[in-house]
C-alpha cells in the first residue's frame, strides 16, 4: 500500500469516509504516521470525526487522559484526542490572534495576519479545527514598528521562546521576523514580521506591494486574498524549499484549495500576474497539486507542474530515497556564503568561509546518514 497516497484518498472530503471506516488496525499506525509526517493529522483526525469512526470527546473525559499521560489505545481514540487536543489550540491561537492585534493597533502598531492567522481571520478552513497551526504570524505595516510591537507583547506577559523550544534548522535565521514569544497558560507562539518572507524568497512578495494591497474592514485590515494566497505558496515552495526538496507540503495545499473554493477566480488572477520564473514554477506546481487533491481544473496548471508534483508524489511514499535527495539538492544552498554569514551572524570569507563550509557539510552528511537509517 502507497501510504501517501492512501493518506489523500482518505481526506476526500466527499470518499474519504468509506476508506477510514474501512482501513485495518494493522494500517492505521503507519497511516497515522504519515499524516503526521506530511503535518496533516489534525486534518486526518477530522475527516474521522466526520466520517463516525472517531468521536468528539467530552471536555472532562479528554481531560482526563491527557492529563494521565496514557497512551491512546486504538485508531479511533488516538484520532479523537488528536481532534479534540487541535480543537482547543486552534480556538486559543485564534482568540491570542484577535487580543494581540487589538493590543498591538491601540498601541500604534497595525499589523495585518499572515498564513494560518490570515486563513482562521477569514474563516477559510470548512473546519478550522481541522488546520495543523503551531503559532500566529502578524506583519506591521510599518517595519519600523517590529521592535516595539515586540516590546508590547512582552510586557503583555509573553516571553522569548527558548532554543531548547524550537528544532534550530528549521528555519534560515534571517531579518523578516522578530523572535518568536509566547505564553506558558497559553498555545503556540506569536512571531512578529517586518517582511513577509527571508530575504532569499523576498521577490515573490514583498512587503511594500502586499501593504498597497491592504483592505480595511470592519473587523480590522487585511492583505488581499490572492496576496494571502501568494504569500502560502512562496512561504511553502521557496521560503521553506518545499519546491527544490520535492516536499509535498500538504497543508499549504489544503490552504491553497480551500482559497480557491472561497474565490473560485483567485487562479486566473494570479496567472495575470508578473512573477519571477521561480515564483511562477511554484504558483504552477501549487495549482497541480490542487487539481490532484481536489478534483479541481484551475486552467492554468502547466504539464511539467503536473509532472513535478507526480515526481513528488513518487518520492513521498519512498522516504529513504526522499531524505537522500533532500540532502543532496539541499547542498548547494547549505554552503551559500550568504546563507553561512547569516547562521554565523557576520560576514564569512576567505579561511572562515572555508572551515565553515567544512564543518557544515559534515554535519548536514551526519544528519543525512541519521535521517536516512531513521526512515529505512
Amino acid at each position: 500500500m502507497r501510504d501517501t497516497r492512501y493518506l489523500i484518498s482518505m481526506l476526500d472530503s466527499e470518499h474519504g469516509a468509506d476508506l477510514i471506516r474501512s482501513c485495518s488496525p494493522q494500517d492505521w499506525p503507519r497511516v497515522i504516521d504519515t499524516a503526521a509526517r506530511h503535518k496533516v493529522l489534525p486534518l486526518l483526525a477530522a475527516r474521522a470525526v466526520d466520517a463516525g469512526f472517531a468521536s468528539v470527546l467530552p471536555a472532562s473525559f479528554a481531560e482526563m487522559l491527557s492529563e494521565s499521560g496514557a497512551t491512546a489505545s486504538s485508531p479511533e481514540l488516538t484520532l479523537s484526542l488528536v481532534h479534540h487536543r487541535n480543537a482547543r489550540r486552534i480556538a486559543d491561537l485564534d482568540a491570542q490572534r484577535v487580543e494581540l492585534q487589538e493590543l498591538l493597533h491601540s498601541s500604534g502598531f497595525p499589523t495585518v495576519a499572515l498564513k494560518g492567522a490570515a486563513l482562521l481571520e477569514r474563516r477559510i478552513w470548512p473546519n478550522p479545527a481541522a488546520r495543523r497551526m503551531t503559532d500566529i504570524d502578524l506583519l506591521v505595516v510599518d517595519p519600523t514598528h517590529a521592535v516595539p510591537a515586540n516590546d508590547a507583547i512582552l510586557d503583555f506577559g509573553y516571553r522569548m521562546v527558548r532554543p531548547d523550544e524550537v528544532v534550530g534548522d528549521s528555519i534560515d535565521r534571517d531579518d523578516h521576523q522578530e523572535p518568536a514569544l509566547l505564553r506558558d497558560d497559553r498555545h503556540g507562539s506569536v512571531e512578529i514580521h517586518s517582511h513577509l518572507l527571508p530575504r532569499f524568497a523576498r521577490h515573490a512578495l514583498t512587503r511594500e506591494s502586499a501593504i498597497r494591497g491592504i483592505s480595511a474592514g470592519t473587523e480590522g485590515s487585511r492583505l488581499e486574498i490572492a496576496d494571502v494566497t501568494l504569500h502560502v505558496i512562496a512561504h511553502a515552495r521557496l521560503a521553506d524549499r518545499a519546491l527544490i526538496r520535492a516536499d509535498l507540503s500538504l497543508n499549504s495545499v489544503f490552504d491553497v484549495g480551500y482559497l480557491l473554493t472561497s474565490e473560485p477566480e483567485l487562479a486566473v488572477t494570479l496567472s495575470r500576474r508578473q512573477l519571477p520564473r521561480d515564483v511562477r514554477r511554484a504558483v504552477n506546481v501549487h495549482w497541480a497539486a490542487v487539481e490532484s487533491i481536489f478534483g479541481v481544473s484551475t486552467g492554468v496548471t502547466t504539464i511539467s507542474a503536473r509532472w513535478w508534483w507526480q515526481w513528488t508524489l513518487w518520492l513521498a511514499d519512498r522516504p529513504r530515497l526522499h531524505s537522500l535527495y533532500r540532502d543532496l539538492v539541499m547542498v548547494p544552498l547549505f554552503l551559500d556564503r550568504d546563507r553561512l554569514s547569516i547562521r554565523e551572524g557576520h560576514d564569512l570569507r576567505g579561511w572562515d568561509l572555508a572551515r565553515a563550509r567544512v564543518s557544515h557539510f559534515l554535519r548536514r552528511a551526519r544528519t543525512a546518514v541519521e535521517d536516512a537509517g531513521g526512515a529505512a
